[in-house]
């Protein structure tokens, strides 16, 4: 129930946060608009958005009255959208300073307190307690929200006053910003929308949604080490700063990350069975050909996530819309026709092709304004390594 209760409020939140951080990225690292501005458009706008998602939860209930969950859904919809909010804008502003350490600091201090409050107990947990521990959850995203957003404005205090853009440059602001929520909620939907499908089919069990939504939590998690990437590359790419060098830089990430994959890919496929029924029980069984097929579609997300960055620094958040786009009716008619009859297995397949052509959209435009070959992404080289080596010896100088 809590697992879906927060992918709904995700949903709300990408959809009513209205791209907003990908509009503070651009406009604070090309230095159009003060950030002591920014900031002040980001904190009313997360408390818009909250008080938004307590009009719909409450809209919701009118036409499906149930009186004990209206007020917690309430509070737990406010807290989440503000708190998420006010943490993505935080963390996207803190990053167009090249600030990266303290935004993730404090979000992982929160997160750490939180797991420390859970009282620990052998006997039966009651209602009253798991409902405590609900609101606990929800409220960490609102008090690291919070702290992000304040700590911001502490250190930013000195570089000018506070207030809110002139009118030219927020209607540029959200126009931007409109544009990337488009591409944010198709992405979303591309990324989620084959839980339905799979929910849906008469040939899926429950023990085999469990299994798929797994095996899809896997692959968000080897998607963060190339979404903090591309949390450097769009500020970069916006800043308008060593284009040549960012430019080999994706290549070389790409190149890297595909050969990482190959690894862990080699890795399931002998141990896979093992890890997965010793790690998340016996009932997970189901995971292991699925995480096969869907590795590839993975590989294409990371490679995607740095040209999505790319694009959005450059002003052309259009090419992720388009891209998402084509995604998006590849996954629902594939889904659609596939998943019915062949289940988690064809749901997976199914993902790889819709991310492969988002990525190949992505690539396609790539192409044109570089005159690169698309095999340039995925053609090892050992200078890559002498690359990565020069990073971490500068960074640990």
């Amino acid at each position: 129930m809590l697992y879906f209760i927060s992918i709904i409020l995700s949903f709300m939140q990408v959809a009513l946060s209205l791209g907003v951080e990908s509009g503070v990225t651009y406009f604070a690292s090309a230095n159009i608009i003060e950030r002591n501005k920014l900031i002040t458009v980001m904190g009313l706008w997360s408390v818009a958005a909250g008080i938004v998602t307590i009009g719909l939860i409450y809209g919701y209930f009118v036409l499906h009255p149930d009186p004990a969950l209206v007020l917690p859904y309430c509070i737990y919809g406010f807290l989440y959208v503000s708190g998420q909010s006010l943490a993505t804008y935080a963390t996207s502003i803190y990053y167009t300073r090249e600030n990266y350490f303290m935004p993730n600091f404090l979000l992982g201090i929160v997160n750490l307190l939180f797991v420390l409050v859970i009282p620990g107990k052998n006997e039966p947990t009651t209602p009253a307690e798991i409902q405590r521990v609900i609101y606990l959850y929800f409220a960490t995203f609102f008090i690291a929200g919070v702290l992000a957003y304040f700590s911001f404005m502490i250190q930013n205090r000195k570089f000018g006053s506070f207030g809110f853009p002139a009118k030219k440059y927020l209607v540029r602001f959200f126009r931007y910003s409109i544009t990337a929520l488009a591409a944010n909620v198709i992405f979303f939907m591309v990324y989620r929308i084959d839980y339905f499908f799979v929910n849906s089919s008469p040939v899926c069990t429950a023990a085999d949604l469990g299994n798929y939504i797994q095996v899809s939590k896997l692959g968000q998690m080897m998607l963060i080490v190339p979404q903090i990437i591309a949390s450097v590359v769009f500020p970069r790419t916006a800043s308008g700063i060593d284009k040549t060098m960012l430019n080999n830089a994706i290549l070389v990430m790409a190149r890297l990350l595909s050969q990482l994959y190959v690894v862990v890919f080699i890795l399931i496929a002998f141990t896979g069975n093992w890890i997965f029924v010793t790690v998340f029980g016996e009932t997970f069984d189901k995971m292991q050909i699925p995480m096969l097929v869907i590795m590839p579609g993975i590989l294409a997300l990371s490679v995607l996530s740095l040209l999505s960055a790319f694009f959005a620094g450059k002003g052309k958040v259009s090419v992720n819309v388009r891209g998402a786009t084509y995604g998006l009716i590849c996954m629902i008619v594939g889904d659609y026709l596939l998943v019915p009859r062949y289940g988690i297995i064809a749901a997976a397949a199914v993902s790889t092709l819709s991310y492969s052509v988002n990525l190949g959209y992505s690539l396609l435009q790539f192409y044109h304004d570089h005159s690169i070959s698309w095999l340039e992404f995925i053609k090892w080289k050992k200078g890559d390594y002498n690359w990565l080596f020069n990073i971490l010896k500068r960074d640990a100088g």
